[in-house]
Order: structure tokens, then sequence, then C-alpha cells
């Protein structure tokens, strides 16, 4: 199909909610991961959250200073090396299909600190910020002034939920001497067509400033190809989709991790590998113009490859922010013992030299009170607490070996994107899978004190 029935005021305020709830208090919980297996009975053992998530955590200031991004020299294991230190465990066996592996052999440090995200840009300078992202996402289109919208909490009551058009003088008049200080206010604005389908159509939502903790852009290639395939001439790029939406139909190629050498052909029938359409999508994402200086990297997880016909394909990037060389956890793999903690993002590439679609950017997350450390559990070590407290009767392929930051503590001061403050810390990561169920476990090792976490 060429363009989705949702409702705009109906899927922008859901996505919103989830988003806050990602920011402010940990994320959703995912049942399922990208492979399609579901969370059934298990084969773990559950271990006792290591961080205390009471009302009576510590609270931290609004006002630190943020972060930097600095160097941290590292030297990695081979893969082979990595194999070797998990095979020599009875339980514990590399997968032959699919096998991903960043471990230091030696790193400067690791690190403890707290992330958040900035407080909104007050409007004149959001809709200097929002002008100019658009024009360097899509510099030969048109700027519709028709297609210009707010969302704000505090027009829901109006006929439209919400959405006020900003080509109204009044509207904007109103938008531009308002302010951005209510708790209760929750506020962004978006460029959309679909009122208005055209030949070449684009979107872009987010809050400011750009990079925050909501922003989508959608340049429509992917939307445009169904178009054709469908005999219509025009249609609008809407908000979100995935590659995998029933919708369309799309078969599934296969995962791959980041550095995988594959290579498909794409909507311009050209020919990028894996690892080149990676290095193309973190850079990309790099580029985009920020107000903000944030210590944090785009990092691509794994690539999901779906088939678009019968010769060309488009590539799913699952990412992560990514701090001193390390990712953040990330959902579609697994997730910790609570069900959250994780980040969660992804992007779209159809062509080879552009991005179609991204759900989150990390341009703007910002770093606080960070604690480096030099003394840590090696990675053999890591290994060998998780065999022992894995249940002897399984056999478990190893699909990922990892270090990564996993969230902690919710230790803000208010609910306000400007006042989360959420701690990362970081931990060695295994992916398993049990052949026996068709599941996944992610089975971490705080790299600090050794404590193990386990969860599907």
């Amino acid at each position: 199909m060429t363009t989705k029935t949702k409702n705009l005021m109906a899927t922008i305020p859901a996505i919103i909610s989830l988003t806050l709830c990602t920011a402010c208090s940990g994320g959703t919980s995912s049942d399922t991961s990208t492979d399609g297996s579901q969370t059934t009975s298990s084969d773990i053992t559950s271990a006792v959250s290591a961080n205390d998530t009471s009302s009576d955590a510590p609270q931290s200031p609004v006002n630190e200073e943020p972060i930097l991004k600095h160097d941290n020299p590292r030297v990695d294991y081979t893969k082979d090396e990595v194999k070797d230190m998990i095979n020599s465990c009875e339980n514990l066996q590399v997968s032959d299909d699919f096998f991903y592996t960043s471990i230091p052999k030696t790193i400067d440090h690791v690190s403890e600190l707290k992330f958040g995200y900035p407080y909104q840009l007050e409007p004149e300078e959001e809709t200097e910020e929002f002008k100019t992202v658009f024009k360097y996402l899509f510099p030969d289109h048109e700027f519709d002034e028709n297609c210009w919208l707010l969302y704000d909490t505090r027009n829901s009551t109006s006929s439209d939920d919400g959405f006020l058009h900003l080509n109204d003088k009044d509207v904007y008049n109103s938008y531009i001497n308002s302010t951005h200080t209510d708790d209760e206010v929750l506020s962004f604005i978006c460029y959309d067509e679909r009122e208005s389908p055209r030949e070449d159509s684009v979107s872009l939502y987010f809050r400011s400033p750009f990079g925050n903790d909501y922003c989508v852009f959608n340049k429509g290639f992917l939307n445009k190809f169904l178009a054709n395939k469908n005999g219509e001439e025009k249609y609008y790029a809407y908000e979100l989709y995935s590659l995998g939406d029933e919708d369309f139909g799309f078969e599934t190629a296969a995962v791959y991790p980041p550095d995988s050498e594959e290579k498909f052909k794409l909507l311009d029938d050209k020919e990028i590998s894996i690892k080149d359409a990676v290095t193309f999508f973190e850079n990309y994402a790099a580029s985009i113009p920020s107000t903000v200086n944030s210590p944090y990297d785009i990092h691509v997880n794994e690539v999901n490859v779906y088939k678009l016909d019968d010769e060309h394909y488009g590539f799913e990037m699952i990412t992560s922010r990514e701090f001193d060389g390390i990712p953040v956890n990330f959902t579609w793999d697994g997730t910790d013992v609570d069900g959250i903690n994780r980040d969660m993002a992804y992007g779209i590439m159809v062509k080879t030299d552009d991005v179609d679609h991204m759900y989150g950017t990390f341009r703007a997350c910002l770093g606080y009170d960070e604690v480096k450390h030099t003394d840590f559990v090696p990675f053999n070590e890591a290994v060998q607490t998780i065999s022992e407290k894995m249940t002897a009767y399984v056999g478990f392929e190893v699909l990922r070996a990892e270090l990564v930051y996993c969230w902690g503590n919710n230790v803000g001061t208010g609910d306000k994107v400007g006042e989360v403050r959420r701690e990362l810390y970081p931990s060695w990561k295994l992916l398993l899978y049990n052949p026996n169920d068709d599941t996944r476990y992610a089975a971490f090792v705080n790299a600090l004190t050794g404590e193990f976490r386990g969860g599907k």
C-alpha cells in the first residue's frame, strides 16, 4: 500500500508518550525480539537488580556542566580470541551463523555517568533551528507553510486534538510569544504533507533542540517506490514506518552484524556492503546540524535486510547511542532483568548514498558527572560468571559479545525533558540463543561490581 491510514492526530501523541517513557522512566518492555522469538519459559537463572529504583534513590541537581567527548584508546581482542574464551565453557558455544564481537583487550577507562536531555529551545530559536534542519535534510524540497504544524498539549481540546497550523497568524503569534516553562506542556513542531500528497514528499518531526528525546525524519524514497509500484503518482512521506511492517509484505532476507562484508543492491541500482552502509549511516547522522555539543555518537548494532522486489533490498539499521566507543544497550536483542533500561532507535537506507528515514538520532543527548575507572572485571571472568549462572542442561549459542553501557537509576529532579537524569554503568554482555525453545537471552555482568543480570 502507498499511504497508511494512520491518523496523524492519534499516532503522534502515542509516540510522544512512548518517547517520554523512554526518556524519563527507562523505556517500555518488549516481549518479542527482532527475529520474532517470543519471551517464553526460560532456562535462565534470574538475578536481583543491581540498582535500587525506589523513590529514595539519591537526587541530582539539574545545573551540572555537561561533559564533552574525549579520547578512550583501546585494543580489541580478535574474533578468534573471543571465541576461544567463550567456547571454553561447556554450556556456551559461539554461533556458526551469526557472531559479532566488540571486546577490548585493553582500554583506557570505563565510566559511570548520568545522561539526560537539554531543555527545549524557546519558540523563536526553535523555529529557526527547525528550518535549518529542514533545509539540510531536504535541500531541494520547497517548504510549504501549509504543512507546518505545531503540537501543543495546551491546544489538545481543539478540533484537531492539539495540532495547529503555524501558517495561521494567530497560532503563530501565540506560539512565538509563549514559553516552554510549564511542566504540563508538551510541544513540538512538525512538517507533514499528508493533507496534500505530491510526487515528491518529505516529513520532519522533532522537539528542539534537534536530536532531543523525540526526533523523526522521512525523505520519502521508500514511500515513492511503493506509490510507483501501485501505479500512483502522488503520496506522502508518513512519520514512522519499519521495513518489517506487515502492510508492506517485504521478505526478511537476513539479520547481519554491522561489520558484515555482504553486499546488496538498493533502489538506486548500486551495490553496497553492510559495513560501508553502516559507516555512511553513522557519518550522516553525525553531520546533521545541532545546537548541542553532545558527547555521544550514534551506533549501528545490527542491520535487518529486507527484499523490496526481485532485485532490490533495503537496510533497517538498529541503533543506540555510543559513548567513548562503547554502545548503550539496545532493545531489539533482549533487555535487562527489569524489561526496561535500553536505547531504542532505528533508521532506513534504500539508496547507497542517502538515509531515507530515521527515528532517534541522539544528537542532543547530554552526559553529566562522569567518573572514570581503570580497574574493572576482565571479560574472561565475566564469561565464567555467565556460564555459571546459566543452566548446565542447555547448550546456549552466543550471538554477540560486547562491552556496553546499561541504564541505571533515575536520579533526575523532575519529569521535564531537561530535568531527566539517568545513570549509565558499564557491563559485559553476551546475547544467547536457546535452540530448544527458540528464545534469545541477554546476559550481563556489571563491569565494576561483577554482579550478574539476565533477561529475555
